[in-house]
């Protein structure tokens, strides 16, 4: 059975208002499920993205799903690994395919045949879209062609909605903590969590010789961090000059060293963003990615507006130990000379 030419267009048109309404990511979401279930006269469609160690699919939106279906437990990759490595899968009977997870639920929930595509975004996976029949049904290529259209819009929302919130997370973090150890380690742990990386590091030069010093991180091993730290790889110095780079493949750095490592940690690329204050690079803020991926400007622009509040962070806290310092000696100088007229007297 295809899905009629007409309701493709139904579709598309109702979730192309919904992208130019002014609704959070959420809610586009659902009303694209939505359109898509009533549309093609489904049983249910459901929107998940990877958790950031890749090991579980997290539910973010659905229509026509229970609570009880929702809730029937943790979503491991295993079932959906051809959707996640990039392809469709069709299954005829979610009720006795052996790669269900929970067969068990999806029969009370009356859901049997279903369809999986890819939340794909410049070549990274980070999620599915999933709809079910409420009977046996085999999905046309019609059918897949309009879910794939439907989930390169929606990935794209996605991944937008995921930049928005790391620069409001960021700004919220660094305006409501004098520590700039605390703000750092929110911000790696922030931008690790939410664009589900391998994770995030933050280094600042150091001393008079400005050497590169881990300030902050989250994710990579504590034996990557500290070969790092005598060996930061390709891209540092880059970045020191004020330029936003990315190593798209550890396979082409001739550093043999440095690609065992990265391969070890299960890295696939790199972006390097400059911290900067007044023009000057202080440091570098460096996701690490689970698949190959090539952030767009737009991301790019959206990293080094994170970037430039860790400068906010950093100018903000010497400012802090320059007032500390200046008051300690204050209070010194003080001292000595209300000792100094006390013996005086």
């Amino acid at each position: 059975m295809s899905a009629p030419s007409h309701k493709c267009l139904e579709i598309l048109s109702t979730v192309a208002d919904a992208f130019n309404s002014p609704v959070n990511t959420k809610e586009l979401l659902e009303r694209t499920a939505r359109a898509v279930v009533e549309r093609l006269d489904l049983k249910a469609c459901q929107f998940s993205l990877l958790s950031q160690d890749q090991q579980l699919l997290d539910h973010i939106a659905s229509f026509g799903l229970e609570e009880a279906f929702l809730g029937r437990g943790p979503v491991e990759t295993a079932g959906l690994a051809e959707a996640l490595e990039g392809r469709p899968v069709a299954l005829a009977d979610c009720r006795s395919d052996s790669r269900v997870q929970y067969p068990e639920a999806h029969s009370t929930a009356g859901l049997v045949s279903s369809l999986a595509v890819p939340l794909k975004t410049r070549g990274q996976v980070i999620g599915v879209v999933q709809v079910y029949a409420r009977e046996s049904r085999e999905f046309s290529e019609t059918d897949v062609k309009l879910m794939e259209v439907l989930a390169a819009f929606c990935a794209r929302a996605v991944t937008h909605s995921m930049f928005h919130k790391i620069l409001d997370n960021v700004t919220a973090a660094i305006r409501s903590s004098l520590s700039l150890e605390q703000a750092l380690e929110s911000v790696a742990r922030g931008i690790s969590e939410d664009l589900r990386l391998v994770g995030c590091t933050i280094h600042l030069l150091h001393g008079e010789e400005e050497k590169l010093k881990l300030r902050a991180a989250f994710g990579p091993s504590k034996k990557f961090l500290a070969y790092q730290d005598n060996d930061p790889g390709p891209g540092f110095e880059q970045a020191l000059l004020g330029r936003c780079t990315q190593l798209l493949d550890p396979h082409e750095v001739s550093a043999t060293s440095f690609l065992e490592k990265v391969i070890e940690e299960g890295i696939s690329s790199i972006l390097h963003v400059p911290l900067m204050i007044r023009s000057k690079a202080v440091g570098v803020l460096c996701l690490y990615t689970h698949r190959p991926y090539e952030f767009s400007e737009d991301e790019r622009y959206f990293m080094k507006a994170v970037a430039d509040e860790c400068g906010l962070a950093i100018q903000q806290s010497r400012i802090h130990s320059m007032f500390r310092q200046s008051y300690e000696t204050l209070v010194n100088d003080f001292q000595i000379w209300f000792e100094s007229g006390y013996r005086q007297l």
